[in-house]
């Protein structure tokens, strides 16, 4: 007799987890935002609203190319604000990242009352650079001309808190950014971003995925005690359970000496055009992060983290990592969910 096939591993999900009964266990029953996801369709969107329920996110903000915003809104009404970004689904067209995106800056103002531009400046905007039409080596630094054209005119137009990606994780530069001639080192990444923060320094930046350094959260502290227009969010999950799992207490530190300066966001990529239309990959990203802000969870993820395998090939490629709670104390876990996005953005109307 023939065995029945094994069901296939959901990588969101290797532990088989009841989401939706751990979203009803979490401690915290209050509001929270999501500042950082990228929902760039409208089935993605309906599935995705869903689970933002079940998580109590009353509200959410999303980097979605301008077109397919026009089709994502409809869904999510008034619980998605969209965060103007280039549409990186068109990366392969002239003027994505040159006059169209100028045009879009507008566009996403004029039409969806956007309040935040993003800039994306990991080091592999480099290869991009070499197969993308008119944009090039001399437009890729975070404080390029032309991005500070796109700056000083999203600031025209009433643009008042940027966010940015800025380096990437130690994994990375350790395997992928292995040539500092070419990439710079990880340190290096952060030079054209102070400039912007002094610069600006009238506006609010949010620094994305722990200011692109959960490793070494005494450097993150850093920027903040130099930039008091920065904070920084959670985003990024895999990379966030990684490295943060390391050093829980220094998480809940970091979050306690900076009240307010810590927003939440997870970085769930909800897309039909990326086959990413998942309950388990989006509630995985939601309980992770939320047990180790909450909890003193302490067991193996249930994420796939294949950043474990590129590092040392021995690491078999579906492991993952281990996730230890932050025990972040309960009377900041309003400032952190949901009140420090909406102070940030009380200047610019509020949530």
């Amino acid at each position: 007799m023939t065995e029945p096939a094994a069901s296939p591993i959901n990588p969101a999900n290797t532990l088989g987890l009841d989401y939706r009964a751990l979203a009803d266990a979490l401690p915290y029953r209050g509001p929270v935002v999501d500042i950082h996801t990228h929902v760039t369709s409208p089935k993605a969107a309906e599935l995705y609203m869903d689970v933002a329920a079940r998580f109590n996110v009353v509200k959410t903000f999303t980097m979605t190319g301008l077109d397919n915003a026009r089709k994502v809104q409809p869904v999510m009404d008034k619980k998605v604000e969209f965060i103007c970004v280039p549409d990186y689904l068109k990366r392969d067209q002239p003027g994505t990242f040159t006059t169209r995106w100028l045009d879009d800056i507008r566009a996403f103002r004029e039409e969806f009352g956007s309040r935040i531009l993003k800039l994306w400046a990991a080091p592999r905007v480099i290869d991009m650079a070499e197969e993308t039409p008119d944009f090039g080596p001399d437009d890729t630094p975070l404080d390029s001309p032309l991005r500070r054209k796109g700056l000083d005119l999203a600031y025209d137009l009433g643009y008042r808190v940027f966010m940015v990606h800025v380096g990437d994780p130690d994994t990375w530069f350790a395997t992928t950014y292995k040539d500092a001639s070419r990439y710079g080192t990880k340190a290096q990444q952060y030079e054209p971003f102070e400039r912007l923060l002094n610069d600006y320094a009238d506006c609010t930046w949010i620094a994305a995925h722990m200011a692109g350094y959960p490793e070494d959260l005494g450097f993150v502290q850093g920027l903040l005690d130099r930039h008091p227009n920065l904070v920084v969010d959670t985003s990024a999950c895999k990379w966030q359970v990684r490295e943060l799992s390391k050093h829980p207490e220094a998480f809940r530190d970091f979050c306690v000496n900076r009240p307010g300066r810590v927003l939440f966001g997870t970085d769930i990529v909800a897309s039909e055009q990326m086959n990413q239309v998942d309950y388990d990959l989006y509630a995985s990203r939601y309980w992770a992060l939320r047990t180790i802000v909450e909890t003193d969870h302490d067991g193996p993820s249930p994420i796939v983290d294949p950043d474990l395998h590129k590092v040392d090939p021995d690491v078999p490629e579906h492991s993952t990592a281990h996730l230890r709670g932050a025990s972040v104390p309960e009377a900041l876990w309003p400032t952190l969910y949901h009140d420090a996005a909406e102070k940030l953005l009380e200047p610019v109307g509020g949530l």
